[in-house]
């Protein structure tokens, strides 16, 4: 039988590979996000930083001039992009557009997948966001929404292994959506783990990756608790690979840590799916 052992070495040996095409956290978007972190960061550096990247430059322009701002003048600077969508957004569009390019593939099977992933990664950052803001928090919002955009990176990781192992063993048994279930569900915490320490990233972003899981987590840890209560609102709203219609969201651990009620909770679902309407075809 095809074990999962087999597959868990196999994403080792791909993360050590020389030509592995692993997702990967583009430098650009690094510098942007260490300078963001700042208690004081600096909005012109930003802005420089974007302008060098002409792609990225073009899709953060594309962001500005989106149908959600049509009906007033369109902007040709990123400056002026800044002021129109205020810095914490453009952080968050850069994020947005250089981690969307790791979310393609050849392999139809496959895009199926990363399709839904990126959908969920996009609204469990948003999500995360807005539920640090709402629970008096706000200078956790520019991380909130990385870690909410990359907490499920390690199933990309996953997928591209599994692709891999198809294309160089012929006789590794065809692995099917059930197959392909199991393995991302079993490996893709420590996976994440394991990427994050890759494109060394803070570790609190590590840590989220390998624990927004687990049964025993640091309740203390508000980015942690924000991001698992945002995937379990994205499952209930079947935003995503799974969806579980029934959950409860208000007994769930999280709900209680940050205090949230009902109402807050029915609020904040309408805000996810607003937030995807809204950013749909960007």
């Amino acid at each position: 039988m095809f074990a999962i052992i087999s597959i868990d070495e196999r994403i080792k040996e791909y993360l050590s590979e020389p030509g592995s095409e692993l997702p990967i956290f583009d430098r650009t978007a690094f510098q942007i996000q260490q300078e963001a972190s700042k208690t004081d960061p600096d909005q012109d550096r930003i802005i420089n930083f974007i302008i060098q990247d002409q792609i990225l430059a073009a899709e953060v322009l594309k962001v500005a001039n989106s149908p959600f701002f049509r009906g007033i003048s369109k902007v040709g600077r990123i400056q002026d992009a800044v002021l129109r969508l205020g810095l914490n957004e453009i952080v968050n569009c850069v994020m947005m557009v250089t981690q969307r390019r790791n979310y393609a593939t050849r392999n139809p099977f496959v895009q199926q997948y990363m399709t839904a992933l990126w959908r969920h990664s996009l609204a469990c950052a948003f999500g995360a966001q807005w539920l640090v803001r709402k629970c008096g928090y706000p200078d956790l919002a520019p991380e909130a929404f990385i870690a909410g955009l990359t907490h499920d990176v390690g199933k990309l990781l996953v997928l591209k292994a599994l692709v891999s192992v198809v294309e160089k063993d012929r006789e590794a048994p065809k692995i099917t959506k059930a197959a392909a279930d199991e393995f991302l569900a079993t490996l893709h915490p420590q996976c994440g783990y394991l990427l994050m320490e890759k494109w060394n990233l803070p570790e609190s972003y590590a840590l989220i990756c390998r624990d927004h899981h687990r049964p025993d987590f640091d309740e203390a840890n508000i980015l942690l608790v924000a991001v698992r209560m945002a995937n379990e609102v994205c499952h209930k709203l079947g935003i995503g690979l799974y969806e579980a219609k029934d959950l409860v969201l208000v007994i769930c651990n999280e709900a209680g840590i940050l205090g949230l009620s009902d109402i807050t909770l029915a609020e904040m679902e309408i805000a996810v799916e607003e937030y995807l309407v809204r950013i749909e075809g960007l």
